[in-house]
């Protein structure tokens, strides 16, 4: 095979893992995950096969999982959910950076008592970060808060690179709402 091909792994309810990062293994993962029964194959990439002197497969594209795979109802705290959360915004000057660029700014300063929760921590890049220094003064353009999981999974959709939103938008568009 030319190109490295990644195969969707889909929950048994038929939706993505995750979306940021998608929930895209190697397929040879894949493969060893259906000669051990663990998941069914719902699509296989067009005109791409896995060849043995005796054997010929398919490359899977998306398989579903065989067992469901329970999904916390609480989103993790970590740089990358507030980032998603936050859509990769300062949340004082509204611009978008990459993650790189932006840092935490505790909306209530660690030196007067905040704590790093969700609903202290906001996305700042370092000009912000550095203005608002230890003041509380300076308004976010939206207060922090605990997102859902379907939100974050929203969220991740918007930064998902062009060839996986093409490849694979039947899966990852499910919870998009249907227009009248």
């Amino acid at each position: 095979m030319a190109k490295a091909l990644k195969t969707l792994v889909l929950n048994t309810t038929g939706t993505p893992l995750s979306t940021w990062p998608p929930s895209l293994i190697p397929t040879e993962e894949a493969i060893c995950a259906i000669v051990r029964d663990r998941v069914t194959v719902i699509e296989n990439w067009p005109d791409a096969f896995y060849r043995s002197p005796s054997v010929t497969m398919p490359v899977p594209k998306t398989v579903m999982l065989r067992e469901y795979a329970h999904i916390s109802a609480t989103p993790k705290f970590c740089r990358r959910s507030v980032l998603l959360r936050d859509r990769f915004r300062c949340q004082f000057c509204g611009q978008r950076f990459p993650s790189e660029e932006l840092t935490f700014d505790h909306f209530i300063p660690r030196s007067k008592g905040g704590k790093t929760t969700w609903e202290n921590i906001l996305t700042a890049c370092m000009r912000c970060n550095t203005k608002k220094r230890d003041k509380s003064v300076m308004r976010p353009l939206q207060m922090p808060r605990r997102p859902t999981t379907a939100e974050l999974l929203r969220a991740g959709l918007e930064f998902l690179p062009n060839e996986i939103k093409e490849s694979w938008a039947d899966y990852l568009y499910w919870q998009v709402g249907l227009e009248p």
